[in-house]
């Protein structure tokens, strides 16, 4: 029996993956994006959930936290938003900037509204690099062309 809330990220990938191209925006092969990113500050790899490149051919990374029951997503943002600035100013220019999109009915509401609205900018530096949305910012950007 598998446990509920396991996997269902992918899900939540699939649907953009559908959404992206049909709206113009094509989704990058590793091969293509991975010689623009440095190592983590960690020493690690970042491996972002997606790269695409936009109708006027921006390349943005994305990245998702996907929370549908209680659990420790909400606490990795701040780092991710780390890893996220450190990949771009480490880009040389190729990601001018890159979407963070929580989701998900599991996020304590006041820790996901505070990360929506910006409220911890104060503590991390570069933060104008990073957007953070819900899916259906998220998704009405991409209708709009508009990422």
């Amino acid at each position: 029996m598998s446990k509920i809330g396991v996997n269902t990220g992918k899900v939540f990938e699939q649907l953009f993956d559908t959404v992206l191209p049909a709206q113009g925006y094509r989704i990058l092969t590793k091969d293509e994006y991975s010689p623009f990113l440095v190592p983590t500050i960690s020493g690690g790899k970042h491996l972002p959930d997606r790269v695409i490149e936009t109708p006027d051919l921006r390349w943005l990374i994305l990245s998702k936290k996907w929370q549908e029951t209680a659990g420790t997503a909400e606490q990795k943002v701040p780092f991710e938003i780390i890893k996220l600035i450190d990949a771009i100013k480490n880009s040389n220019g190729r990601f001018p900037y890159a979407y963070l999109i929580i989701g998900g009915e599991g996020w304590n509401p006041k820790l996901k509204e505070a990360y929506l609205n910006g409220d911890f900018n104060e503590y991390i530096n570069g933060t104008e690099l990073v957007k953070v949305v819900n899916p259906e910012r998220f998704l009405t950007l991409i209708n709009r062309k508009n990422l």
